[in-house]
C-alpha cells in the first residue's frame, strides 16, 4: 500500500547518441534532500550517461534508492 508519491524531472548528459540513455543506472553519490519535500540525485550508467533527477515527495515515504534503475528505449 503506497503511503507517498513522488514525481521526478531531469536531464541527461554525456551522451553521443540517444541509445546511450538505455542501461542500468547507479547512484554517483548520496541523494540530496533540498527542503520542502524536494529531492535530487545523480545517476550514471555503464555507457557513461549522467542522469540528474529532482522532484517533489508528497506524504510519508521511505528513502527511495534508485540504484539499479533500468531504462530501455523502444
Amino acid at each position: 500500500m503506497p503511503v507517498g508519491l513522488f514525481s521526478n524531472v531531469g536531464r541527461v548528459s554525456n551522451i553521443n547518441s540517444p541509445s546511450d540513455i538505455a542501461g542500468v543506472y547507479g547512484a554517483v553519490g548520496a541523494g540530496l534532500a533540498i527542503g520542502g519535500g524536494a529531492r535530487a540525485i545523480v545517476l550514471t550508467n555503464q555507457k557513461g550517461a549522467v542522469l540528474e533527477l529532482s522532484g517533489q515527495q508528497v506524504g510519508l515515504m521511505a528513502n527511495v534508492d534508485l540504484s539499479g534503475l533500468a531504462i530501455t528505449l523502444k
